[in-house]
């Protein structure tokens, strides 16, 4: 189920927050930026969402709610320990936190896309999570959803 809800995270006196916000897309051109990603990620444009103070208050000023998911330094130990197991970046380990807090669940396909699904359910609403500093999209994200798009409404 495609969602415009999203819980973006930030750190705010060494605590990890999520921001959830409904309606994101509106927000996004005021809390992202177009970067250049490395020539191992295929040198390809992407948005990403800033980390900086400004950030944190637009988040802060357009949530539903705010959450303490976890400290920083938990995160830390959560990623030292389980970084290295898979594609288990901190974003990963952003969305499992926020699907325990929020006594939510992980989607079962991690591989869906974002048109199908949120990255954790929580009450029958679908989130997607963005941790701080996240890539938001990339060029070629966009073109294969355009293509998706195409064939869906053929």
């Amino acid at each position: 189920e495609y969602t415009h809800t999203y819980a973006i995270g930030f750190v705010e006196n060494k605590i990890i927050k999520a921001a959830i916000i409904e309606n994101a897309d509106s927000i996004l051109p005021l809390i992202t930026y177009a970067e250049k990603q490395a020539e191992s990620h295929g040198a390809v444009w992407g948005v990403r969402i800033w980390a900086r103070k400004q950030t944190t208050e637009i988040l802060k000023t357009y949530a539903r709610e705010v959450i303490d998911i976890c400290t920083v330094d938990y995160m830390e130990r959560e990623y030292a320990i389980n970084g290295n197991r898979g594609n288990n970046n901190r974003g990963h380990i952003f969305e499992r936190l926020c699907a325990e807090v929020m006594d939510g669940e992980q989607v079962k396909n991690k591989c869906a896309k974002c048109i199908d699904s949120g990255d954790i359910i929580v009450n029958d609403e679908h989130i997607q999570c963005k941790y701080c500093n996240a890539t938001v999209t990339t060029e070629v994200t966009m073109r294969n959803l355009y293509k998706e798009y195409q064939k869906r409404v053929a």
